[in-house]
């Protein structure tokens, strides 16, 4: 089996390779990766502590280089409440 290689140059607004053969009986593999990489990288943490108000991580619009990890609640964390007579710790 002979094997030729081929350049390409992959364009951001297409997505579709097309491939045609003008002989037949002519096989052909594809492997291929697509990283996308354009655009400005997000900067700030990976890792989430939870808390008792709303977190955002600003990465709208922006690649990111890894997952985000969101930690478990400390276990020497408590909720304090208090309903207007007694405190709580729970």
């Amino acid at each position: 089996m002979n094997t030729i290689p081929v350049s390409l140059t992959v364009s951001k607004t297409d997505y579709a390779l097309k491939v045609s053969v003008d002989e037949t009986n002519i096989a052909l593999t594809v492997d291929a990766a697509v990283q996308i990489i354009d655009g400005e990288h997000y900067t700030g943490d990976y890792t989430v502590t939870p808390t008792s108000y709303t977190q955002t991580l600003p990465t709208a619009g922006l690649v990111m280089e890894q997952d985000v990890t969101i930690d478990p609640i400390p276990s020497n964390y408590g909720l304090i409440t208090w309903n207007g007579s007694f405190l709580t710790v729970s």
